[in-house]
């Protein structure tokens, strides 16, 4: 089996989708809806975003993970500046963009997530190690991504790869489906 990692391009738009949803646990696509204008599918919110040349969610941001041709998952990430933290976002997201602005100069893992059918091969360390060698090249001094502290399965995986806490707030995302707790940014240095 051969695994590679490439650079996404907008044929990847639908596996960027479900990689956001699955790493946003469905808030993500809620909150398009929420704001999705009469007579706009949501669906055209996110997919959007993801054909964008830039932003949080752009196909030029992400990498997808293959095994024998096959797309199995995708790291959206990019190095964290402080104009990223100006950007404006729905007050739901306000202790986000503050833990955010502690990873300011890290490379900051924005969505990862791997297919459910292809999870505990591996892949996932993979899209990390790429976070770290795309980090090192960026010149940043870490990586960074934020956490439901209820995903106790990826909390112990990134433990499991020398991802620490720095820092956790309450994130009341229970309006839009997702079960109320705290989010985790957790740090790891290169």
């Amino acid at each position: 089996m051969t695994t590679t990692i490439r650079q996404a391009t907008p044929e990847d738009t639908d596996l960027l989708l479900r990689v956001i949803d699955q790493a946003s646990e469905g808030v993500l696509p809620a909150l398009w809806a929420e704001f999705a204008p009469e007579g706009v599918d949501p669906g055209e919110i996110g997919q959007a975003m993801v054909l964008a040349e830039d932003g949080p969610f752009s196909h030029r941001a992400a990498v997808v993970i293959e095994r024998d041709g096959a797309a199995l998952g995708a790291l959206i990430g990019f190095p964290m500046t402080a104009a990223a933290d100006d950007e404006p976002v729905p007050p739901v997201f306000a202790p986000i963009k503050a833990l955010e602005a502690q990873a300011v100069g890290d490379w900051y893992v924005n969505m990862i997530a791997v297919l459910p059918e292809a999870r505990g091969q591996g892949l996932g360390a993979g899209l990390i190690a790429e976070a770290e060698a795309r980090a090192r090249a960026a010149g940043c001094p870490g990586l960074a991504l934020i956490v439901a502290a209820t995903n106790t399965g990826a909390t112990g995986f990134y433990q499991s790869l020398g991802f620490v806490e720095r820092d956790r707030c309450v994130f009341d995302v229970s309006a839009y489906g997702a079960t109320l707790t705290d989010a985790l940014l957790m740090v790891k240095a290169l």
